[in-house]
C-alpha cells in the first residue's frame, strides 16, 4: 500500500508539472478537459484555476472554431464570464 501511495503522489507531481509547464493555451485546455473527463481534476484545482485565470484574459491563439469553443466551454464550466 505504501508503494501505491508513493506512485500516486509521483503521478500527481507529474501532472501538476504538466499543467504548469504547458505553454500552449489550447494544449492546457485539452489537458484540463481530459483531467475532468477522467474525474481527477479535483486533485489539481489550484493549478487549473491559475491556468484558467491566465487563459481567460487572453483571446489570441483561439482563431479556429475548435480552440474557441473549447476555451468558451471550459471557462464557462468553471464560472468565468465569457461573452458568446
Amino acid at each position: 500500500i505504501k508503494i501505491q501511495r508513493t506512485r500516486v503522489e509521483e503521478l500527481r507531481r507529474e501532472v501538476r508539472q504538466l499543467i504548469t509547464s504547458t505553454t500552449e493555451q489550447v494544449a492546457q485546455l485539452e489537458l484540463i478537459d481530459s483531467l475532468e473527463c477522467l474525474g481527477v481534476a479535483y486533485h489539481f484545482e489550484s493549478e487549473i484555476r491559475r491556468s484558467l485565470d491566465a487563459i481567460s484574459t487572453r483571446t489570441r491563439g483561439f482563431e479556429n472554431i475548435y480552440s474557441s469553443s473549447l476555451r468558451f466551454r471550459i471557462l464557462r464550466q468553471h464560472g468565468y464570464n465569457v461573452s458568446a
